[in-house]
């Protein structure tokens, strides 16, 4: 029986084609189809049974563990493309196409069941005319003058089915819309996320009344995604001028750490820059509000990040 060679295809932020399908040489679908099979033995490598765990938005896996959710909702029909590869269109790489990926993924179809291979696209993966790349080919180094993308050297995540797997929360989320499976923040996790604890009780209580169902939802995809344990407060609120977003940091326990906003329309646009809505373009510089590609104004005379 010949091997079933796998299709490739991109994830996009664009609504009206979501969905769009790599085309490529036969030759090339043939690495590609060894690539993505090598990558999900990877995945699968070393993780027993009692080694998966439910999704519960705490616990963070360690090596050789990996978190589930279970009748996931494929919202954008990933398994439809595996099926029906034809059905979708082609990825054009005109007028910045590739801005536009945020995943790339194949699959195929075993006994009924649709197994879906997913890699989280940095932007920088964006190989741009606008720069000067090398590849290497015949013991030289020559230039390159195309458009092009890299493929990651491990899988993001695998549907497998209607049950989605993955180990890292921070990266799967750029691919697929987890937050109906995530708890909102409790009261106390927002005394806790946001430092209020001291406060008088009446400010806190006036500070927690602003804390709607998306605020608190919030919190709690930035907790999970530990950006905060990361990334200095320094270098968060040096970045977010460039946004023309101002955070502002105190010193606590001897570490500079952010100071959340009381007024709830700022306090949103702080937690949206940490929750990582807002992106640079690679290729126009332009800056966007990642949910729904809003042009962000820049700060006058901010650095670029």
């Amino acid at each position: 029986m010949p091997e079933i060679l796998l299709n490739l295809f991109v994830l996009t932020d664009i609504n009206e084609s979501r969905v769009m399908r790599v085309s490529v040489t036969q030759e090339l679908q043939k690495s590609i189809t060894v690539l993505f099979k090598e990558q999900e033995e990877r995945f699968f490598n070393g993780v027993d049974a009692e080694d998966y765990y439910k999704f519960d938005g705490k616990y963070r896996p360690e090596d050789r563990e990996l978190l589930y959710i279970e009748d996931f909702d494929d919202i954008d029909k990933l398994g439809s493309a595996i099926s029906d590869p034809l059905g979708y269109p082609e990825l054009s790489i005109e007028n910045g196409g590739l801005e536009h990926v945020h995943a790339v993924f194949s699959g195929y179809v075993d006994q009924g069941k649709t197994r879906i291979l997913a890699q989280a696209f940095d932007r920088r993966r964006i190989i741009s005319p606008k720069g000067f790349s090398i590849i290497h080919s015949k013991d030289k180094f020559t230039k390159f003058d195309g458009t092009g993308l890299t493929l990651d050297n491990k899988l993001t995540a695998v549907l497998d089915g209607t049950k989605l797997l993955f180990s890292s929360f921070h990266f799967v989320r750029t691919i697929f819309d987890v937050s109906n499976y995530f708890k909102e923040a409790t009261d106390a996790d927002v005394k806790e996320f946001c430092r209020i604890g001291e406060k008088p009780a009446e400010a806190q209580k006036a500070f927690l009344d602003t804390c709607d169902a998306w605020t608190r939802r919030k919190i709690g995809l930035i907790r999970q995604s530990g950006i905060l344990e990361k990334t200095p407060a320094d270098q968060i609120a040096k970045v977010a001028v460039s946004f023309d977003i101002e955070i502002k940091t105190q010193e606590v326990d001897g570490k500079l750490a952010i100071v959340f906003p009381d007024k709830r329309a700022e306090l949103k646009r702080v937690l949206r820059f940490l929750d990582e809505d807002y992106y640079q373009s690679p290729l126009s510089d332009a800056r966007y509000i990642s949910n729904s590609k809003t042009v962000a104004k820049p700060a006058k005379g901010a650095a670029k990040p």
